[in-house]
């Protein structure tokens, strides 16, 4: 019979089958304890991640002591597939199929084995930029206007997170012992780490200073009659003007003319306006009274 042919050779591969399974089942095993990355497969586009994202999670591994050593950062990895998701507060369970492992390497234990992820809708809003300044202009001088271009930007990020946001600002624009205009290009940020800015991050920051203002009062002027005669109730006025401080003490009263014109008046009462003689960059803030009771008027040719 053929089962009893070469009887030696299948004696000698009986053996060698069982030495090796021998080997095999008594080889030692290791285990030991790796943090790994966290991957969320087919992330939908339209939501955002919220909350205190779980990036990595450790994993107990458990293979033959030469398989361990050979392990490298990139074997393993938690894998969650996250199709078909939808916005809301969701609890995903880890499990051993979870992990992507090398031929050999078992899967002992998980932590967290349950993770919380919370999806947001993405939200898009156009938001004001607000410039910050550092230092204080030189001596008798202030910040006028303060003007950002763009003025304004797109931010994008959870739907919750945008509505809350009132502005975006910029790096610190220095004015310190500046005495005339300044200009920076600065990059904008966000308070919230978890939004974007959709289009350029820089922007150009425009600071005019200017000398200090001061406002001046000449009290008791007299009021002129133009364009014809005419008496004036009250006949003396009040006079305020502003601008800047070193031309607005220089003036005098002779600079300060106010006046009424009857060629452009047709009622009972007249404007009145005032002449200034002296520096330019000061105007008049206004006039008390601002009009005037007229009587006995006689208009000129």
């Amino acid at each position: 019979m053929r089962l009893f042919d070469n009887i030696p050779l299948k004696l000698a591969s009986l053996g060698l089958a069982m030495l090796l399974w021998y080997v095999i089942a008594g080889e030692k095993t290791s285990e030991i304890g790796l943090s790994v990355p966290v991957e969320l497969q087919n992330f939908p586009k339209e939501l955002e991640l919220t909350g205190e994202p779980v990036n990595s999670v450790e994993v107990r591994l458990r293979a033959t002591p030469g398989v361990i050593q050979r392990l490298g950062p990139g074997d393993i990895a938690a894998q969650l597939d996250l199709v078909g998701i939808e916005e809301g507060e969701r609890i995903v369970h880890l499990t051993p199929d979870n992990i992507r492992v090398p031929f050999g390497v078992k899967v002992v234990k998980i932590n967290p084995a349950l993770m919380r992820l919370n999806l947001e809708r993405t939200l898009q809003r156009v938001v004001p930029v607000r410039p910050r300044l550092l230092g204080r202009p030189a001596a008798g001088h202030e910040v006028a206007e303060v003007t950002s271009t763009p003025a304004e930007v797109r931010i994008a990020g959870p739907k919750s997170r945008v509505q809350e946001v009132e502005s975006a600002f910029t790096e610190p624009v220095s004015v310190e012992g500046a005495t005339s205009t300044v200009t920076d290009d600065v990059n904008i940020g966000l308070e919230d780490p978890l939004l974007r800015i959709q289009v350029s991050p820089r922007v150009k920051v425009s600071v005019k200073i200017q000398e200090l203002q001061e406002k001046r009062i000449f009290d008791g002027l007299l009021l002129e009659v133009r364009g014809g005669s005419a008496t004036v109730l009250p006949a003396r006025v009040r006079v305020v003007l502003e601008g800047p401080s070193s031309a607005v003490r220089g003036l005098t009263p002779a600079d300060v003319r106010p006046y009424v014109e009857l060629g452009t008046t047709s009622g009972p009462r007249a404007p009145v306006a005032v002449e200034l003689r002296g520096p330019a960059g000061v105007s008049i803030h206004h006039t008390e009274p601002a009009d005037v009771a007229l009587h006995n008027v006689r208009k000129g040719n």
